[in-house]
């Protein structure tokens, strides 16, 4: 089957989306965040918010089931019924002619076609009924889907009525992630979060009851020096008043061009070393001890990745994972780091299985801390900067 000339006008995709979401389909509803004030968030800076028409919408939607028909002939050619292969999905990311649309409904296909995530950072700030019907559209195009979810921010979950949130439930959006970042109303006015520790409870609990799955983010490292005990305390007991289905750690990470990289660059912010990231994490986790949440890294700034299991059930688990880290000689702590955040390692105990390959970071770990001035996290900062410009 011929698929259509790759000239074809794509649907709308924003920049970004949750590392759970990897395998959904993203649909565009809005543009950029309403708040876009975070000082830690460089993604939509410079860019003004704003909502797509419906009509805008409902052709991406149809343009996809375009795309999808296009996709599932072309596998029918080879008596492919049903899932996409490997090889029908290949063939299409390699084709000239195919479309960006085709091309990713065939990868999403080849995933199971099940998953969609709803952007931008905050889709909810739209009107309700205007969103349900988009939903409605998506799960009638789309009888496969069986998850859709989106981000939200907690006041916007306050604005909604509970009628309006069963609403949006009830045409189709089963999840929505959070971006708690923390529980400290300190911490939170310190990175212009626009959301208070009471808004972040009732928002998130606004939409459980309403039937949602809630997802809330947290930023170990975001109460920097002056905060970090606050930090872990307030946000165990905001999230422990939530009850989220999952917690998702997203350690800060200093990016260029955030307003957080100036307020570092100025000594208004005072980063956390790396191990006293880990214990403020261990601090968190003894906290949220009684939580029934499932707690999860699944992001790359995370230097623990291992760190997953319930809060209560598995919290024996969950700090000896980080008991692991902070009982290595300093200089091992040191080299981990260099590894894992320059890419050579994803885990702990893969790394530490070949004793020899250690050496080669506790040098780099060396050069990198005179670059810091003794500080190890500064001059990774420093040197990811520099790489970057």
């Amino acid at each position: 089957m011929t698929l259509q000339s790759s000239k074809a006008t794509a649907c709308e995709v924003g920049p970004i989306r949750p590392p759970s979401e990897a395998t959904s389909l993203l649909i565009r509803v809005s543009r950029n965040c309403p708040w876009n004030k975070c000082v830690f968030c460089p993604v939509y800076k410079g860019e003004k918010f704003s909502k797509r028409t419906e009509e805008a919408v409902m052709a991406d939607i149809d343009r996809l089931a375009q795309a999808a028909t296009a996709v599932r002939g072309r596998a029918a050619l080879t008596g492919e019924l049903g899932a996409i292969s490997v090889e029908t999905c290949l063939s299409i990311l390699r084709d000239p002619a195919a479309t960006e649309d085709e091309k990713r409904v065939a990868l999403w296909l080849h995933r199971g076609g099940a998953h969609v995530f709803i952007q931008d950072a905050d889709s909810l700030a739209l009107p309700a009924e205007r969103v349900a019907r988009i939903l409605t559209h998506l799960c009638q195009t789309f009888p496969s889907v069986n998850r859709v979810t989106t981000y939200a921010r907690s006041r916007t979950l306050v604005a909604k009525s509970i009628d309006q949130l069963k609403t949006l439930r009830s045409a189709g959006l089963t999840r929505i992630h959070i971006g708690v970042e923390s529980g400290s109303k300190d911490v939170l006015a310190l990175i212009q979060k626009g959301a208070t520790p009471e808004h972040h409870v009732e928002g998130c609990r606004r939409a459980i009851e309403a039937g949602f799955e809630v997802c809330c983010y947290v930023m170990p490292g975001l109460g920097g020096r002056q905060f970090t005990h606050a930090h872990a305390d307030e946000t165990a007991t905001v999230l422990k008043a939530i009850g989220p289905k999952h917690i998702r750690l997203r350690t800060m990470w200093i990016v260029p061009g955030s307003p957080l990289d100036d307020m570092h660059r100025a000594g208004a912010f005072q980063l956390l070393e790396e191990d006293d990231v880990v214990a403020e994490i261990m601090r968190m986790l003894d906290g949220l001890v009684g939580a029934d949440s499932q707690i999860v890294s699944d992001h790359d700034f995370n230097l623990l990745m291992e760190i997953e299991g319930h809060a209560t059930d598995d919290a024996a688990l969950l700090k000896q994972t980080c008991e692991a880290f902070l009982a290595l000689s300093p200089e091992k702590r040191d080299a981990f780091i260099v590894a894992r955040r320059t890419g050579h390692a994803r885990s702990l105990n893969a790394f530490l299985k070949d004793p020899t390959a250690i050496q080669p970071f506790i040098a780099e770990a060396d050069r990198l801390k005179k670059i810091g001035s003794g500080s190890l996290v500064k001059g990774l900062t420093m040197d990811f900067i520099h790489r970057s410009i």
